[in-house]
């Protein structure tokens, strides 16, 4: 079956637009129109990258993948969350920790805008962190945070990591959790790492 419009990685998707319906080969660019595509197409190609990066932390910290988490930042990198500074290594360490304590977490980042500059980018993104566990009373209790990721992102040798990243609280709320009877039969998604047979890459 031919790949769908919407299947298309953005290169090919440009390529495809560029070829005249009922034309069997592709037409040859002249210079104008191929010094024009590359850099559109190098763009296109650092804002997917830096998006992935920004969505692929939440799911780091939720599956306790510390070898992806690890990754995804600079070694020099300065991580601020308020309750925690320090650079990337001490923030993993920190984030591995932190969900190791919980029972189930959810990561949901939204809203990105990317400002990018060569081998440098700014990235501002909306994200809501939601943990279930032991409460300080040791009772089975629940945590949401609204807020935003202010982060600063490098490409160095090919490869985009977080250089800097900074959270900003919007809002914070707990309580017992309470499930309906009706969830019973739902499955949890608790103890999730690496190893757990739903994991299915990196």
């Amino acid at each position: 079956m031919a790949p769908t419009i919407a299947r298309l990685q953005p290169a090919l998707l440009l390529l495809a637009i560029a070829v005249p319906v009922g034309h069997s080969s592709m037409p040859v660019a002249d210079q104008d129109e191929t010094e024009m595509t590359q850099p559109l197409l190098e763009r296109l190609e650092a804002e997917a990258a830096c998006l992935r990066l920004l969505h692929a932390y939440g799911r780091a910290v939720d599956w306790q993948d510390e070898t992806g988490l690890t990754e995804l930042f600079w070694p020099d990198a300065q991580v601020d969350l308020g309750f925690f500074k320090g650079t990337g290594p001490e923030a993993v360490a920190f984030l591995m920790a932190n969900a190791a304590a919980s029972e189930r977490r959810f990561h949901a980042t939204s809203n990105a805008v990317l400002d990018i500059a060569g081998d440098q980018a700014q990235a501002d993104s909306c994200c809501i962190t939601h943990a279930v566990g032991a409460d300080e009373q040791g009772l089975h209790g629940w945590q949401i945070f609204f807020g935003r990721y202010l982060d600063r992102l490098e490409r160095r040798n090919g490869e985009w990591r977080f250089a800097e990243r900074r959270f900003v609280l919007n809002f914070h709320h707990s309580g017992r959790d309470a499930e309906s009877p009706l969830l019973a039969a739902v499955p949890r998604a608790a103890r999730l790492d690496p190893q757990n047979l739903l994991f299915r890459f990196r």
